[in-house]
């Protein structure tokens, strides 16, 4: 009895902590009860057993739900959230415009009237500042020219048409635009849509810019993810502004294929699959990287000593670095020039022990490229995702400083890096934090390639053929010398046959 009682005193001096019961009610949590112990004897032992059988009001929750499904079933592909913390944190200045940022994802203050910002004296195209009045300005200047161009078709120009546009550019930015006003946000897509069409278009009378540095402007403007507009904002503009005399998509697909073929990243051939219409200026870009060769067969099964598949198949791994390649398999790297079956450097092609590349031009501006198209293929959840699969393989076939060199005494690299050994550092790190299945041969459209690769890695003729090669006839100059031994080799085996012949049988 004295313990009972100890024990209720102390009970007593530390009670437990009061629990309530919420009720899922609109806009807030309402409490339904307040109990002291929760568990059933108590005054609301009704409670417990409405949690205990699960019969709590989820119905708002239920609802809420499906209707989340719902929005992202009808979102459009080219949805675009921000980038993913692990692919940001690799090279965040990848996905940084450095001089025009478009969209809310990059502004470090709010949409205002560029009246507000003009007194700061920044000069034009200097560096990342995303909110710089210069920009606001040349953002400005485009709204009146591309509102001079509507006049001239309709009463008005662009009145009512960008505030029409509102309900649908905030569904396509998502989770992006919820801190932003319905004139904030209009005021955004105005801006930024005339800016993109003045700059990027070819309308008569446009007016000069300020900014000499073009490159930077094309990259913030077309290969970033986060720096992109919604293409049927800029096509109801252009539409205004020429009154549907012509198409801003045949236009900005042949304006970004030149583009795109002037840094030899694609051939001048015949543009073929564009999307209709895509979704923003980059899901453009990317309609361009597109292997010819399409989907071969899976290679066919053979006896391996690696993982196997359950049906017997070998399982795709990791590329091996070039020189493994060359030593091992006695594979050659030939640069495969642009032609009729090659339309980009994504054509890769392996034709008997010759393993033909596209010609890669290196700089600053391919890492951010192709991790911003990486990214694109990954957040619209494309069943095919082809420039990743080039990316990965280039990134472990060309990890090293030795494997850039061999690249690029085929031919096949081009860097403008300070060195190799900065530019095999680029491509180490370009797929750090991308996942893809590598065992899909729809996703991974090299898959075939790396199983033939194995099975010449496998052939011990092969093995020693590369070993022999890449021991004595690694350079020129020992592919001479190697020559001129053998060439005496021989003249001295000849004369140690020839000896005895001409002892024994003088007269012949």
């Amino acid at each position: 009895i004295l313990l009972s009682c100890s024990h209720m005193l102390r009970l007593s001096a530390h009670p437990r902590p009061p629990t309530y019961v919420w009720a899922s009610v609109p806009n807030q949590l309402t409490p339904l009860s307040y109990h002291s112990q929760g568990r059933p004897g108590s005054r609301d032992s009704y409670l417990w057993s409405a949690m205990s059988s699960g019969a709590l009001n989820l119905k708002l929750d239920l609802e809420a739900g499906k209707q989340v499904v719902a929005k992202d079933k009808t979102r459009s592909s080219g949805y675009v959230p921000k980038v993913r913390e692990q692919l940001r944190s690799v090279d965040e200045d990848s996905y940084t415009p450095h001089s025009v940022p478009i969209g809310p994802y990059h502004g470090k203050s709010p949409y205002t009237p560029w009246i507000a910002k003009e007194k700061q004296p920044i000069g034009p195209c200097l560096g990342k500042s995303p909110s710089t009045p210069w920009i606001a300005k040349e953002k400005l200047r485009y709204v009146g020219f591309m509102q001079n161009l509507s006049e001239k078709h309709k009463e008005g120009g662009l009145e009512g048409l960008v505030e029409e546009l509102v309900p649908g550019a905030r569904e396509w930015y998502g989770d992006g635009v919820d801190h932003m006003a319905p004139e904030e946000l209009a005021r955004m897509l105005l801006h930024d849509g005339c800016y993109l069409l003045g700059w990027l278009g070819n309308y008569p009378d446009a007016p000069p810019t300020s900014c000499s540095d073009h490159n930077t402007v094309f990259r913030d403007t077309l290969y970033l993810i986060e720096n992109q507009m919604p293409f049927f904002l800029l096509d109801k503009i252009h539409a205004r502004a020429t009154g549907g005399s012509s198409s801003l998509l045949d236009y900005m697909a042949t304006y970004i294929q030149s583009l795109l073929h002037a840094q030899l990243y694609i051939s001048p051939g015949k543009k073929q699959g564009l999307p209709e219409p895509p979704s923003h200026l980059l899901h453009l870009v990317h309609a361009f990287f597109r292997p010819t060769n399409g989907q071969m067969a899976d290679p066919p099964k053979r006896r391996s000593t690696s993982c196997l598949q359950p049906n017997g198949e070998r399982e795709t791994g990791r590329w091996r670095r070039a020189t493994e390649y060359s030593m091992h398999a006695n594979v050659q790297f030939r640069r495969r020039d642009f032609a009729a079956d090659v339309t980009s450097i994504l054509d890769v092609r392996l034709e008997g022990g010759t393993l033909d590349i596209p010609c890669l031009q290196v700089d600053s501006k391919t890492w951010t490229l192709l991790r911003n198209l990486m990214a694109l293929e990954e957040h619209a959840e494309m069943p095919e995702r082809p420039v990743t699969a080039y990316c990965i393989f280039m990134s472990q076939v060309a990890c090293t400083v030795e494997d850039v060199r061999l690249l690029v005494d085929a031919k096949i690299v081009q860097h403008f890096e300070s060195s190799d050994k900065i530019a095999a550092q680029g491509f180490a790190n370009l797929c750090k934090g991308v996942v893809m299945d590598v065992h899909d041969i729809q996703r991974n459209y090299l898959k075939p390639i790396w199983h033939d690769l194995e099975k010449l890695c496998d052939s011990k003729a092969r093995n020693f053929k590369g070993s022999f090669r890449h021991r004595y006839c690694s350079s020129r100059l020992h592919q001479v010398a190697f020559g001129i031994t053998a060439f005496l080799a021989f003249c001295q085996l000849l004369q140690s046959i020839y000896a005895p012949i001409a002892y024994h049988f003088p007269q012949h």
